[in-house]
């Protein structure tokens, strides 16, 4: 089961270990195939090294039939293709790839229907994402000349049930969560430069100071679509949001006790914190402060400000990173129509022209 060293402690063959923020997580690692989580004990616990038997006599067996769809996986993921994806796509694909291959692993390839993989994205938790999932191995599968025809050509995903997503945290909130947790805390930071930024937690984990240019613009380039988002750092707020001046000062009040690391939101080690580690902090820190948001709703918060500041869709998505107008054009529709029962729907118009951020 394992190896022996000079100093006579047996290493276990295979294990490794993974730091995911502040956290330490313990799998199983065999070529070609997943990685198997193993038990949060010592390794020489009698639990522990059950659990790892197990993990090595399921890698012992047959990978993949020839033919067949686990065999085609396999071959997807040691493709040119699946490995110039980007990590976070290849992860998703990684994951539903696994499902797949439980459910369908010993049928041959060749006999794959439309109608199978329609069953199959109905019933998944994630349609959207497992049909992705069909249409990237078939995909690569007709490249390979491994099937004539692709299967996942006409298949849609259900359509699903209009919601709002996430909702943006109100300014009652706001207020509870600095309330509970001070300025000097961790979650208060990670909170302040989400709320400022509107950045995805994605991003949020990368941004640093060395993105901040001389003019005083906090510019990055964003994780999920390549875009770049800007947001006014130390620069003269624009006329839109010179009423959240003290709102900023807050934010650079909590990142300065942060302060000398390469990103904003790095662990007390220096290290790069990780998207799952800051999505669970900000959650659970706002149950703690008496409510249930997420950090994407302080994303979509800043976006809701923005429009009922009146600016523009152009100033909404220059400093949210949203791809499209129409992304954020139902946050400036929702502003407009409020506006227009409040009596102040002239003077708050802006002209819908996009305009510089700060000034130098």
């Amino acid at each position: 089961m394992g190896q022996g060293n000079r100093s006579g402690v047996v290493r276990l063959v295979g294990v490794m270990t993974i730091r995911k923020g502040d956290r330490v997580f313990t799998y199983f690692r065999k070529r070609g195939r997943p990685l198997v989580p193993l038990p949060d004990l010592p390794h020489d616990d009698p639990a522990f090294l059950a659990a790892y038997a197990e993990a090595r006599k399921g890698a012992e067996k047959p990978q993949a039939a020839k033919g067949s769809i686990a065999a085609l996986i396999l071959a997807c993921c040691r493709s040119e293709r699946f490995l110039a994806a980007s990590e976070g796509y290849r992860s998703i694909l990684r994951r539903h790839f696994d499902a797949i291959r439980e459910s369908y692993g010993n049928l041959s390839a060749s006999g794959l229907r439309d109608r199978h993989i329609a069953k199959d994205v109905k019933t998944a938790g994630v349609p959207d994402h497992r049909l992705k999932a069909w249409r990237f191995l078939c995909g690569f599968a007709v490249w390979a000349d491994l099937l004539t025809v692709d299967p996942s050509i006409g298949v849609k995903a259900p359509r699903r049930p209009q919601t709002e997503g996430h909702p943006p945290w109100t300014a009652e909130e706001i207020a509870a969560f600095r309330a509970r947790w001070p300025i000097d805390s961790v979650p208060r930071r990670a909170m302040e430069l989400l709320y400022w930024t509107g950045a995805r937690i994605s991003d949020a984990v990368m941004i640093g100071p060395g993105m901040v240019d001389s003019s005083g613009v906090m510019t990055y380039r964003q994780q999920k679509t390549g875009g770049l988002a800007h947001a006014p750092w130390t620069c003269a707020l624009p006329p839109y949001a010179a009423q959240w001046a003290a709102e900023r000062a807050i934010m650079h009040k909590a990142l300065a006790h942060g302060a000398g690391h390469m990103t904003f939101l790095a662990t007390a080690q220096g290290r790069t914190r990780s998207e799952k580690a800051l999505g669970t902090l900000i959650r659970e820190s706002a149950q703690e402060a008496g409510f249930a948001k997420s950090a994407h709703g302080l994303r979509k918060a800043r976006a809701v400000m923005l429009a009922e500041a009146g600016a523009t869709p152009h100033q909404i998505g220059a400093w949210t990173g949203h791809h499209t107008l129409q992304e954020v054009e139902h946050y400036t529709r929702k502003a407009d129509r409020r506006r227009a029962v409040m009596g102040t729907e002239q003077e708050e118009k802006r002209e819908n022209q996009p305009g510089q951020m700060c000034k130098p």
